[in-house]
């Protein structure tokens, strides 16, 4: 699909530039040949009704010739500033008398004239004008034309390919991510319906059995279904973000209080879990920003930071502002991240330990998410990590 894509691209590219080629190329042959033509013509007539000195400075003058016809068409006299043969004189007449037109082109061997008739009360006139010089600069212009365009065009040819390939590879790489995401988000709803399905299938098998004695079925479905219930409403948020079917309000509000405030929700996970908080914010820190975005952004990151904190752990989150710039890190004691990871961890669905994020309800969305909603914001997010050590999730936000 992508080649077939890639191939029109080059076609339409090739096509408008050789048509742009072929028109500039075009509008120059024809003004240089209307130009010569005006300077012919006027020798032409310059010669025709006011004879030129001697020993004239035109060139085209220099090399015209004059012959004067009786009534009968026999040349009764000839004139011309260069010796010019007598057969060559009797052609040119014969080929210019035998055209009807009182002006036009002839070729005489290898030298082409322009000539000129007038009808005299003894017989007619011709001048002639070498237009040689000239023929050879359109015929020269032609093939500077057909050298330089041909290269030029097998160049850009090979420059339209390369764009054509760097032009088509966001595309593919976002129809690549999509069909990725399509596929996990597929496998992912698989597993939780599976279990569902099969738990049902215990309940049906046992229908005379009390509700309370099969509460372990029962609470397994309950669940599974809250995770597909997270897992879809996660998938809804990454649509949205992607396609901005809801614009964010921005306003200006309190990031400081806001940060606080957030933390105070995962208190009693932090004590559950035996996790030291430590924290650094900066006070009135003003963000002009989606709160509700933002919130979720900061309780992404610690919620990220709990499940891969172990026990007796240590969290610290971390606020500063100056003029330009505002900086959030939360950062977790724990196993780190290794440096090969750090970058695929925002992308969607991706998970370094596929074991652990299911034991931890993860499903690989919630750093997508916050990594959308920061550019969103005109920011960006990063992680670091000394594995083994800690780990640390830094939002650059700018600060209007």
């Amino acid at each position: 699909m992508f080649d077939k894509l890639k191939r029109k691209v080059v076609i339409i590219n090739m096509s408008l530039l050789t048509i742009v080629f072929v028109t500039i190329f075009s509008v120059i042959y024809m003004l240089t040949a209307i130009a010569g033509d005006r300077q012919t013509e006027f020798a032409l007539n310059n010669i025709m009704y006011a004879p030129p000195r001697p020993f004239p400075d035109n060139p085209v003058v220099a090399t015209s010739m004059v012959a004067e016809l009786d009534k009968q068409g026999r040349i009764v006299n000839t004139f011309s500033f260069m010796n010019i043969n007598e057969e060559v004189i009797n052609k040119a007449v014969s080929q210019a008398v035998k055209k009807e037109a009182f002006s036009g082109k002839i070729k005489t061997g290898d030298t082409y004239y322009a000539f000129l008739k007038h009808n005299t009360p003894n017989g007619t006139k011709l001048v002639f004008v070498d237009r040689t010089p000239q023929h050879r600069t359109l015929m020269n212009l032609l093939l500077i034309f057909v050298i330089v365009g041909g290269i030029s065009l097998v160049l850009l040819f090979l420059i339209s390919i390369y764009f054509a390939n760097k032009s088509i590879q966001p595309i593919k790489e976002v129809f690549e991510k999509q069909k990725q995401f399509t596929a996990d988000a597929s496998h992912e709803l698989k597993t939780p319906l599976t279990v569902i399905k099969t738990n049902l299938a215990l309940i049906t098998a046992n229908s005379e059995e009390t509700v309370k004695s099969q509460a372990k079925w029962i609470e397994y479905i309950w669940s599974q279904t809250d995770r597909m219930s997270n897992l879809v409403d996660d998938m809804l948020a990454l649509a949205k973000l992607d396609y901005m079917e809801t614009k964010p309000v921005f306003s200006r509000f309190d990031l400081s209080q806001t940060l606080t405030s957030t933390m105070l929700s995962f208190e009693a996970i932090l004590f559950e879990n035996h996790i030291t908080l430590d924290t650094r914010i900066q006070p009135d820190v003003l963000l002009h920003g989606d709160k509700d975005s933002i919130k979720k952004v900061i309780s992404i990151l610690i919620d990220n930071a709990i499940k891969n904190t172990s026990a007796n752990g240590r969290i610290s989150v971390e606020l500063t502002g100056d003029k330009n710039k505002i900086k959030i890190s939360v950062t977790n004691t724990g196993p780190g991240i290794p440096a090969k990871h750090l970058e695929k961890i925002f992308e969607r669905f991706y998970r370094m330990d596929t074991s652990r994020g299911r034991e931890n309800g993860g499903y690989g969305l919630g750093l997508a998410i916050a990594k959308s909603i920061v550019e969103q914001h005109q920011g960006r997010i990063y992680a670091t990590s000394n594995p083994g050590v800690d780990t640390s999730f830094t939002v650059e936000l700018p600060h209007n």
